[in-house]
């Protein structure tokens, strides 16, 4: 079958039009791959650094979940982070691994949006205390990433009244029309102004770093702030003074695999998919499997291939 493979870790993923079928088992479904997207654990998956890639033996294809068609004609999506699998004509998984999609919903959606979605998704459902206040304030770093851009809808989903994103680069940065207000990150960003915040409510993280210890510095919210860690594009550390905390209300939690449980994932995907379907463009591009050296190349796109 046509697929996408890494032969060493490392190596430049490439197309093949002869890779072997998968084999089926009693406990699990073949599917006809209608979707997959090109996340950026798939990116990691591929170097062979992603947790999921351990016990991997070559060659390899990635691709952590997409959108299949079931023997009988049924669309679903399906997780394949443990084996990766995606980037091919054919996949097995296991029968407990797919989910039906929405009536109607675009599989190129649901494959390149369901992985962006799930990390907002989930801290929202398995880590956001409950005491938002009716119209919150949410502030969103790293506001002009993927996931980040959904975050904004599925916020203002959750019932945001304000929502402030901050990022490096403010054209992006200006070109997100559901954002309520922007901060642009200095080119230093422990020299960011974030003296406009009034009270927050809520902050959904995506950088840590240095602009999340100004951010603390200088925030002067009068109510209960919940700051949820979600990525760390911009850093994996930060350096907090004990004082920071002693002297502000904030509420410390992180959201990922482990922050919440398999099974709760389990339980909120039918309702996330169906977020996820009703998502504004997003901008993505579909490519064949032949076109990987593009797709590959450019990582400001956000590919899903479309076998």
């Amino acid at each position: 079958m046509r697929a996408i493979t890494v032969s060493s870790w490392g190596a430049t993923p490439t197309f093949t039009a002869s890779h072997p079928d998968p084999a089926s088992s009693e406990e699990s479904v073949t599917l006809k791959v209608l979707a997959a997207g090109l996340h950026q654990l798939v990116r990691s998956q591929a170097t062979g650094t992603h947790y999921s890639t351990k016990t991997t033996t070559m060659p390899y294809i990635p691709g952590a979940d997409g959108v299949g068609e079931t023997p009988d004609g049924k669309r679903v999506y399906f997780n394949s982070i443990a084996t990766g699998g995606a980037f091919a004509e054919s996949i097995t998984v296991p029968n407990s691994a797919i989910t039906p999609i929405p009536e109607g919903a675009d599989p190129v959606v649901i494959a390149g949006l369901t992985n962006p979605g799930m990390s907002s998704w989930m801290a929202f459902a398995g880590r956001v205390l409950p005491e938002l206040p009716k119209n919150f304030t949410v502030v969103i770093t790293g506001a002009t990433a993927i996931s980040a851009k959904v975050a904004v809808q599925f916020a203002r989903a959750k019932g945001a009244g304000k929502i402030i994103g901050v990022a490096r680069n403010a054209k992006e940065l200006a070109a997100i029309p559901d954002l309520d207000e922007r901060i642009t990150l200095a080119n230093d960003p422990g020299e960011t102004d974030f003296s406009s915040l009034g009270d927050v409510d809520l902050i959904l993280d995506y950088l840590y770093g240095p602009a999340i210890v100004a951010l603390f510095n200088q925030l002067k919210s009068n109510v209960p702030t919940q700051f949820v860690q979600i990525g760390t594009v911009a850093g994996p550390d930060i350096a907090l003074p004990g004082a920071v905390l002693r002297s502000k209300n904030i509420t410390i939690r992180g959201a990922g695999p482990g922050a919440w449980a398999m099974s709760q994932f389990a339980k909120e995907l039918p309702v996330l998919l169906e977020s996820v379907s009703k998502l504004p463009d997003m901008q993505l591009t579909t490519r064949k499997l032949e076109e990987v050296d593009a797709a590959w190349a450019n990582k400001k796109e956000r590919t899903v291939f479309v076998p």
